[in-house]
């Protein structure tokens, strides 16, 4: 009987499969997917010895991890435990050892190893069996020790694992000493102390347990004099290591993910200042010199980075194609941290030949698809050489392996066949040229070229002018030259670049104008498409105008007038589609307007299939776009249509429909050259360029959307020579929130990440309302935001549910600050005999209380009025049910705390009068980080601060304030020795005063603007507002709390102007004699 193939036995499937897979291995050894195709293939049958050789051709091209190491490596020793056994079986386990030692820095493989020496030591030990010739010399006492040392050694690098090898070697070690004659435990006793020492000096995150364990061990070795001596000695030793540990644990503990270690590396890279640099220095003592970066610290913290990522890709690569996606995003962290980690050793100083090119080595076999590393790696072996060496000899070798591999695109090949062309062109400027060495270069290029275009090539045309160059200085051969270019404007002849580059050497380099006057007008003929045609064109003029007569000047000028019509129309055309493509975004507006909330179900897909940005994927050829309809859900309840009414008020601002991203940049380009770009499209608001895993991408936000058809037009022009991308940034932003309050930017990038390659997470400023907990994340693409749609009603906490919505600015007053996370309320009308444990009875029944505040006057009694929070908004919600309750024969007044309504203020408990108060308790911060929101600079100080109450930032002057709860908590920001850094800028802090007050206006990121620019005379401070409102009557209830949310705060209303004359006559008396020293004494629990 005949079986379907779908219900055929996936073991008969995986064998039919077999040997195509593994012709694919052999074709192309190099290539990650084809190695873990065939793997999986070979398990799926259950061919154990066959898997088990699979896995050793792995480790022979390519540098692998865990996965694969650990069960080669169990095998191995497995084979060292049956009778007879031969000496080389324990020397092949060795040297499987050292070479699973070298590809990535992997605590499990040290620690295996460590077990296995372990065992061999116990069973020369044990005299139990026969053991072969040569056994006991390879496994005698001291020489594994000196084995454990050196993986303990290899270890250092990773501050939170390290510890795992030592203590493993040290129980070892212990247990020796134990087991020694009397006479030589003293010196064994001498060598531990010493390995201890060392040991205290290197940091490590359970540098404390290390201490004791020494503590524990001279106990018992040495007299208590001398234990008194060890034991100062050792507190001297680790002092340092103790800094150093101090000054990384936020990092650590922040090292959720890729994306953290980017931050650790480069605050690691960065110089440091000496400790206590700002309060140690004498106004007449030389500025301290920066402290260096730890070259061993750095290079084992990338050391880390480039393990995990390894990590992730293996087990992404064993997901097979559904997580291809995840494989590319884990490759492209892993290119990144090894080009980091050797760019950092040939920029810090001495550079050090066999390290550098033993980790380039390493380097390729762990990501041979990137060109840079091959790059890099024969830059290394250049700059190295000398005359009596095989540098020559070795690049050569290296160049053919990259170029044979087949997993290079046709921008890698580049790479590589420049790097390597670079150094055969040193051989012939050399005062005695290698004369072999231009036929190599040659070869090189030619070679390079051919695969390069076999992969699409590569449009920079650098392989083709480096050729053209050689061919010209090196040996003459002009029409040689010619014929590169005309095999280039062949192969590009849609891209306007070639042609360029083609006429500006035949005139420039040749001077042969007639075959460059041939090339324009070839170039310039109607039938012919050409990405940018105007720069030809402009270009084919002006050679005229200098080269021409008037003859062919006004022949040239006719053909361009009349090309120029003919792509008017049709730019008026494509303009036209493309602003039928956006006003399809007002008919979904339309379609969702009746929904009261944003909705997770009315998010259809993107409505063009080509309207995305493709920047983690090659796009597809071909201009082929099917269209797709969006697929829409009905929601739960289908409220009663209502017109628009025609007089709402326009949007201020339309960031995600007046927006397009723009792909394929340069890095290092500025916002200029983007705003020239596309000045002519309309006003533009905001450009800002981020620099992404793949690619730089930037978006450019117009003030309406009208201007974004004009802005799509630019698609496939150049900027610096690169051809960009020019797409809708429509729809591929989320507006979310209802996350837990620990979430910061790390959390929301992880936890989306997932789905896509995340362009920006936009933070609210908590200056106005420290509860709001919502942010904006926006994609790349609209199918990424689609995507992450899922995490809709995940529950992150319990009985917390996620709300993830597509962000629509129309729906942006129903989810303003008036009814998002308001979970506070205020009690008003309380007999003065209310006690706090009665109001958390009484208002308990409607939720979980995070807290009751109930001011009390001189005698103890209740002022009249509390405030109860929350754990849920839900819970506020339904407290305002107990409003005109009837308690202790009193009606209270329950209605919900306006988060910017101010309030009347106690006198602080400081003393000083409020502004000198409120002083105290800010710090400036100078040298903030152009663009920085205030959302994310406060999530930063809240990892090295607590008590964190406002942050405002002043644009203009590059500066911040940030508000503390109390006067200790800013005061012991501004006593911490390690340097704050922010996005990769060091930031520098001040003490908030009169002095620190900028001299030109400058104007809070938020904070409306004053008449006139003016600029009050007080410090730069948070402004304590003149009045408070009245509190609420015991009439108000749910519909007075919906009137208020309605009302505009005082803040809002008027300008602070009034209020700061007297304020600052109080700050200036309050805090002249305020120092350094009060702020210690603070800290102590005294005053000054």
């Amino acid at each position: 009987m005949s079986m379907d193939v779908d219900q055929a036995d996936p073991a008969m499937q995986a064998l039919e499969a077999l040997p195509e897979a593994l012709t694919a291995v052999q074709e192309t050894p190099l290539a990650y997917t084809l190695h873990y195709r065939a793997l999986a293939l070979l398990q799926a049958i259950g061919m154990e010895d066959q898997l088990e050789a699979a896995r050793n051709t792995l480790t022979n091209y390519l540098a692998v991890a865990d996965d694969i190491w650990i069960p080669l490596l169990e095998s191995k020793i497995a084979q060292t435990n049956v009778p007879d056994v031969e000496i080389d079986a324990f020397i092949d386990v060795e040297e499987m050892f050292m070479k699973a030692e070298r590809d990535y820095l992997s605590i499990p493989i040290f620690k295996v190893h460590l077990e296995y020496l372990i065992r061999q030591v116990e069973r020369a030990a044990s005299g139990s069996e026969a053991l072969p010739e040569g056994f006991l010399e390879l496994y005698a006492t001291e020489s594994v020790s000196a084995r454990m040392r050196s993986l303990a050694a290899k270890a250092e690098g990773h501050l939170a694992r390290s510890h795992e090898i030592w203590d493993i070697w040290m129980e070892w070690e212990l247990e020796r000493h134990d087991d020694l004659p009397q006479d030589a435990k003293a010196e064994h006793a001498v060598d531990l102390q010493q390995t201890y020492l060392e040991r205290l000096t290197i940091p490590h995150l359970s540098h404390a347990n290390t201490y004791q364990n020494y503590s524990m061990f001279v106990s018992k070795c040495l007299s208590d004099r001398e234990y008194e001596s060890a034991m100062q000695a050792a507190t001297e030793a680790r002092q340092e290591a103790v800094a150093t540990i101090a000054e990384r644990e936020a990092y650590e503990m922040a090292l959720t993910s890729l994306p953290g270690y980017t931050a650790y590396i480069s605050w690691e890279e960065a110089p440091k200042k000496p400790p206590r640099q700002r309060f140690q220095r004498g106004r007449n003592q030389p500025k301290p010199q920066d402290i260096p970066p730890n070259p061993k610290l750095v290079i084992g913290l990338y050391e880390r980075a480039i393990a995990e990522a390894a990590s992730q890709r293996a087990e992404a690569l064993s997901g097979g194609d559904a997580t291809a996606g995840a494989v590319v995003a884990a490759e492209a962290w892993l290119a990144s941290f090894w080009d980091g980690l050797t760019s950092f050793l040939r920029e810090s100083g001495t550079r050090n030949k066999e390290l550098e090119c033993q980790i380039l080595e390493r380097a390729v076999r762990s990501v041979p698809a990137s060109g840079t590393l091959w790059a890099s790696r024969i830059r290394a072996l250049d700059f190295f050489s000398t005359d009596d060496d095989e540098a020559s000899e070795d690049i050569s070798t290296i160049v053919n392996y990259a170029l044979e591999s087949g997993v290079l695109d046709a921008t890698e090949i580049t790479s590589v066949a420049v790097a390597a062309a670079a150094y055969e062109s040193h051989q012939l400027s050399k005062e005695e040229p290698d004369v072999s060495a231009f036929e190599r270069l040659r070869g090189i290029l030619e070679s390079a070229i051919t695969k390069s275009r076999a992969k699409g090539g590569d449009e920079s045309l650098k392989l083709e002018k480096f050729l053209v160059y050689a061919l010209v200085n090196f040996a003459g051969l002009a029409d040689d030259a010619i014929e590169v270019w005309e095999s280039a404007s062949k192969f590009y002849k849609s891209k306007y670049y070639v042609w360029t580059e083609y006429t500006s050497f035949l005139t420039h380099r040749l001077q042969q104008y007639e075959k460059a006057r041939t090339v324009y007008k070839n170039a310039s003929t109607p039938s012919r498409t050409i990405d940018y045609p105007q720069a030809i064109w402009n270009a084919w003029v002006a050679f005229e105008e200098i080269h021409g007569t008037v003859d062919q000047l006004e022949h040239a000028l006719k053909r361009v007038r009349k090309m120029t019509q003919d792509l008017t129309k049709k730019a008026a055309q494509v303009a036209g589609q493309q602003a039928k493509q956006v006003g399809a975004q007002e008919f979904l507006d339309e379609a969702v307007a009746p929904q009261t909330t944003e909705s997770a179900a009315a998010a259809p897909a993107a409505s063009e299939q080509g309207s995305a940005m493709v920047v983690d994927e090659q796009a597809p050829s071909g201009s082929n776009q099917q269209k797709r309809k969006a697929a829409e859900e009905e929601p739960l309840e289908q409220p009663m249509k209502r017109a628009k009414p025609d007089n709402e008020a326009p949007l201020k601002r339309d960031r995600e429909n007046s927006t397009v991203f723009v792909a394929g940049l340069q890095e290092g380009l500025k916002d200029d050259e983007l705003k020239r770009l596309f000045k002519d499209c309309g006003e533009i608001r905001e450009v800002k360029i981020s620099k992404l895993p793949n690619d730089v991408v930037a978006t450019v936000e117009f003030m309406d959307r009208e201007s974004v058809p004009a802005a799509l037009t630019k698609d496939k022009k150049r900027i610096q020579g690169n051809e960009i991308a020019v797409f809708l940034a429509w729809r591929s932003t989320l507006y979310v929130t209802n996350f837990p309050e620990k979430a910061d930017d790390v959390f929301i990038r992880d936890l989306f990440g997932a789905h896509g390659t995340i362009f920006d997470v936009r933070w609210p400023s908590k200056k106005f309302k420290a509860t709001r907990r919502f942010c904006y994340v926006q994609f790349t693409l609209p199918d990424s935001a689609q995507a992450a749609l899922e995490l809709n009603g995940r529950e992150l906490e319990p009985d917390m549910a996620l709300n993830v919505y597509i962000s629509n600015p129309q729906r942006k007053k129903e989810r303003t600050d008036a009814n998002v996370e308001q979970r506070e309320i205020y009690v008003a009308g309380l007999a003065k005999s209310t006690k706090q444990n009665e109001l958390e009875e009484l208002f308990g029944e409607c939720g979980p209380i995070k807290g009751v505040r109930l001011p009390l006057d001189d005698k103890g009694k209740a002022k009249g009025f509390a405030f109860v929070e929350f754990e849920h908004e839900t819970s506020a919600l339904a407290a305002l049910q107990l409003n005109n309750r009837e308690v202790k024969k009193r009606r209270i007044a329950v209605t919900m705390v306006d988060p910017r309504a101010p309030g009347r203020k106690e006198q602080p408990s400081s003393g000083l009068g409020k502004r000198a108060d409120l002083i105290a308790r800010s710090v400036r911060i100078k040298k903030v980080p152009s663009g920085t929101e205030e959302g994310l600079l406060q999530q930063a100080i809240e990892k090295v601060a607590s008590g964190v109450k406002r942050v405002e930032i002043f644009k203009d002057t590059g500066e911040a304030t940030v508000e503390f709860d109390s006067m200790a908590n800013a005061a012991k920001l501004l006593l911490e020795t390690v340097d704050l850094t922010f996005q990769g800028a060091k930031l520098e802090l001040t003490e908030e005063s009169q002095a620190e007050t900028p001299s030109t206006g400058a104007t809070s990121s938020k904070a409306p603007a004053r008449p006139g620019n003016a600029r009050p005379s007080a410090p730069a401070a948070f402004v304590p507002r003149a009045a408070a409102v009245p509190k609420p009557k015991a009439r108000l209830g749910i519909g007075a709390a919906k009137a208020n949310a309605a009302k505009p705060s005082p803040h809002q209303a008027s300008a602070s102007g009034t209020q700061t004359s007297s304020a600052t006559a109080t700050a200036g008396s309050s805090t002249g004699g305020k120092n350094q020293d009060a702020f210690r004494a603070m800290l102590g629990g005294g005053k000054k």
